[in-house]
């Protein structure tokens, strides 16, 4: 009966492993995450021991949304598109989410274990993002500013080279085509001076 505690106690409490694989299949499924506590209002910093903050973080910027949702929808029209197809996803799910259960246990006594090097690499992967979104705050844009954003800057770039190779050239042009009339021209006065 004391084997029987163990997995229970787990279960109320699972291991981040555990927990991104419950998030993604709930993501992709679009069901409630069941490890997450459910409440209104989330926070960045609420993540508990062995929660990863960078992972909330880099799923809530607006171009990995995006791609998350997308997978989601595809995922969804997907599993509906056939009675058969929707039956085998169905329990291909149920047999995630066994295995999760079944490997929980392992899964958080190895979590355990690696909490405080798995604690540092959040840490530094958080400053690593901290600096890419100091750095490149177009980050935090909706993917279809980026986009716009993006093809102007290359549109401003290929005018503004243009712009520079006609002031460099054109002229070049301009002064070689003068001088040419302009020799002509002295060609002429000088035949007819002669």
């Amino acid at each position: 009966m004391a084997d029987s505690g163990a997995p229970r106690e787990t279960r109320e409490r699972p291991s981040a492993i555990v927990r991104i694989a419950y998030q993604q299949l709930s993501v992709m499924c679009g069901t409630q995450d069941p490890t997450a506590p459910i409440s209104i209002t989330t926070n960045a910093n609420d993540a508990d021991a062995r929660g990863m903050v960078c992972t909330r973080r880099l799923l809530r910027l607006p171009v990995l949304a995006t791609v998350t949702s997308t997978f989601s929808g595809v995922y969804q029209a997907t599993r509906n598109s056939h009675e058969s197809v929707a039956t085998i996803l169905g329990h291909a799910e149920n047999g995630m989410r066994t295995g999760l259960e079944f490997v929980s246990p392992v899964t958080g006594t190895i979590a355990g274990l690696l909490e405080a090097p798995l604690k540092i690499v959040d840490d530094a992967l958080c400053l690593g993002l901290d600096f890419v979104e100091e750095k490149l705050p177009s980050v935090k844009l909706p993917p279809g500013q980026i986009y716009a954003n993006a093809k102007d800057s290359f549109r401003n770039i290929f005018t503004s080279a243009l712009e520079t190779l006609r002031f460099l050239f054109g002229g070049s042009k301009n002064q070689i085509e003068d001088l040419s009339v302009a020799n002509e021209t002295a060609r002429g006065i000088r035949k007819v001076s002669s």
